[in-house]
């Protein structure tokens, strides 16, 4: 039997398979906006990708407001953002082409991770994080190869050989690398690929022409759907978010409940129900009940949980031991399970409430 234990954030990535997360191939377009910043669109080609369509890219130091040009998603609904935590991201990859290079000095592309403060266009008060990937481009055409970096989402502390910058207007300027990293990771507004060093070494000039393909960021994968969300604001002033992890098959038994964006300090549980309903903000907690039904209590010893300093917490669950009422009972395939989290706070009636996820089980 796989014991239900609590399950630091910190660890979520450890011995778990990867699964896609965002995917873009280019075969009919270019739907997530990759381009350089916000100045130079990408020329979309239906042939000639690795193996089907690509984008085609002129670098050049003259359409970079950047010391090194950063190609990135623009449409606001990409799906290369997030808390990273949360969804288990473990790595990030993309596969290039030079098709010409001219750089008076090779080119080394970085992953970069942001955080855009707000203001997409503005990068003057964003805060990165960034990782060599080991590829150099040199003068003329280089076929095609992968690049990326894993991205230990979990950790707590920044991983090695990644580096942090918090740009002039920043708010998290002067903060610790620890610090940045947690900041960032959490809440990631763009992935992509800087054109060399992106901050705090020589400026990158000279040109390339590259063709991008293959854009892909893995994670652990979350399952379920969100509902009842935005949560009502809590005493951090933030709406508690639910995420599940893992896998909506039963025979796998492989499901985590993360809870994130919680009042810091304060300890909660998660609670469950195979109905979902609606008891509104200021009835029973300062939030929305979005459980209905027999609800039961993830509150068995380990399971009643500290939301810490970071205002989060973590269980594994045990799918032979869901608790309904006073007894627990096992999931079966053609089940639906839903889940949110329970955390006590200062003001109001004394609790809140997160958003809540729908499971489907097979």
């Amino acid at each position: 039997m796989k014991a239900t234990t609590l399950l630091p954030l910190g660890l979520l990535l450890t011995g778990a398979a990867s699964t896609q997360i965002a995917t873009q191939t280019f075969d009919t377009g270019d739907p997530d906006d990759w381009g350089v910043e916000y100045v130079a669109n990408a020329v979309h080609e239906a042939s000639g990708g690795n193996p089907g369509g690509r984008i085609e890219l002129a670098v050049q130091s003259s359409v970079s407001g950047l010391p090194a040009a950063l190609v990135l998603p623009r449409a606001a609904n990409h799906p290369y953002q997030g808390d990273f935590r949360s969804m288990g991201v473990t790595g990030f990859s993309i596969d290039r082409q030079v098709e010409m290079g001219a750089a008076n000095f090779g080119t080394r592309p970085f992953v970069v991770i942001g955080n855009d403060n707000g203001t997409p266009t503005d990068f003057l008060d964003d805060t990165w994080l960034f990782f060599a990937t080991g590829d150099v481009f040199q003068f003329g055409m280089s076929p095609w190869t992968t690049i990326g970096a894993a991205i230990p989402a979990g950790s707590p502390t920044i991983p090695t050989g990644w580096e942090t910058a918090a740009l002039p207007n920043s708010p998290f300027a002067g903060q610790t690398p620890d610090e940045l990293w947690n900041a960032v990771i959490v809440d990631v507004d763009y992935v992509g690929i800087s054109m060399d060093r992106p901050f705090g070494g020589a400026f990158w000039f000279g040109n390339h022409i590259i063709s991008f393909d293959n854009v892909v960021l893995d994670g652990l994968g979350t399952v379920g759907t969100k509902y009842c969300g935005p949560a009502a604001t809590n005493d951090a002033g933030l709406s508690g978010e639910i995420f599940a992890i893992g896998s909506a098959v039963v025979a796998d038994n492989d499901l985590t409940l993360n809870a994130t964006n919680l009042t810091p300090n304060q300890f909660g549980i998660f609670v469950t129900s195979r109905q979902s309903g609606l008891t509104p903000p200021g009835m029973v907690s300062n939030g929305a009940l979005c459980l209905g039904g027999g609800i039961g209590r993830f509150n068995r010893p380990g399971q009643i949980l500290s939301t810490g300093a970071s205002g989060e917490f973590s269980l594994v669950v045990d799918l032979n031991e869901i608790p309904q009422g006073a007894v627990l009972v096992p999931v079966v395939a053609g089940d639906t399970w839903y889940f949110q989290a329970w955390h006590r706070e200062f003001s109001g009636l004394g609790s809140n409430l997160t958003d809540a996820v729908q499971i489907d089980f097979q």
